[in-house]
């Protein structure tokens, strides 16, 4: 664990540090990926639709986390005129849930395909890739914070955290923040392959292996802060919708390239 790393006098996090590093690097490969698979986006045009899914991700994820925990946060509500600072750092300091983000980021391309300012191939090719590695980055974050951690464990590869983090202290939990981070890394590495060629295969890869890795990880973690709806988590659930939208896709694109075969054999 390593929450705080000292810079300039002064303690930074290291999951604000590791976040602003993924913006920064998902920016980055913003413009490698526009100048190489789509140069006719203007270069300030790739920045702008960048800031604009950020600051959409931002916000939603920072929403969806208020839901989660809108009981306790009305029950408290007093303490925003009563304690400020407190209120700040119980609700709206931190707490940040990726699925949140993932709707928002999704909300703005929808504005911006309805629009006609980008097209999807464009939006896929150029900004899907970012998602995982942002998220990858992110996760690591988590690990050092000490949030969204994993279940307890007996294995050798079991963490411990100590007195004041997020986690239980003092227990061997299971890692599943860095188990996360590697499937993001390696869904990164495959969006990024050139081999897809048609439209929504990119996007399809993703929901269906994000959504399979997420339902995975989430039957290890031991955090109570994710809602859960029945048997499943809220982002179990999700997870799957995930999966039946990957799966969509993918039949979708098999009946469309069936169809043009048979076009082409008439």
């Amino acid at each position: 664990m390593l929450p705080y790393v000292h810079l300039i006098n002064r303690d930074v996090p290291v999951y604000g540090l590791l976040m602003a590093l993924g913006g920064l690097l998902g920016w980055l490969l913003c413009q490698h990926r526009a100048q190489r698979f789509a140069p006719q986006l203007p270069r300030e045009s790739v920045t702008r639709f960048y800031l604009l899914f950020l600051a959409g991700a931002l916000i939603g994820a920072k929403v969806y986390s208020l839901i989660l925990v809108w009981p306790s946060l009305m029950e408290n509500r007093t303490l925003l005129w009563t304690n400020p600072p407190l209120f700040l750092q119980m609700y709206i300091y931190g707490g940040m849930v990726f699925y949140g983000g993932l709707i928002g980021g999704i909300l703005c391309a929808a504005g911006l395909l309805l629009s006609g300012r980008i097209r999807f191939p464009q939006l896929e090719v150029v900004y899907l890739p970012v998602i995982p590695l942002v998220h990858g980055i992110g996760r690591i974050g988590c690990f050092c914070a000490g949030c969204c951690y994993g279940i307890p464990t007996d294995g050798f590869w079991g963490v411990a955290y100590p007195l004041g983090s997020p986690a239980p202290a003092g227990i061997p939990l299971v890692p599943i923040q860095l188990f996360e981070s590697a499937g993001d890394f390696l869904l990164f590495v495959l969006l990024c392959l050139s081999v897809y060629r048609r439209p929504g295969s990119r996007l399809a890869v993703y929901l269906l292996g994000y959504g399979c890795l997420r339902y995975a990880t989430e039957c290890f973690r031991g955090d109570a802060a994710r809602g859960l709806l029945g048997p499943l988590s809220v982002a179990q659930w999700i997870s799957i919708l995930c999966i039946v939208s990957g799966v969509t896709i993918v039949v979708t694109l098999c009946l469309q390239a069936l169809k043009k075969r048979r076009f082409q054999m008439g």
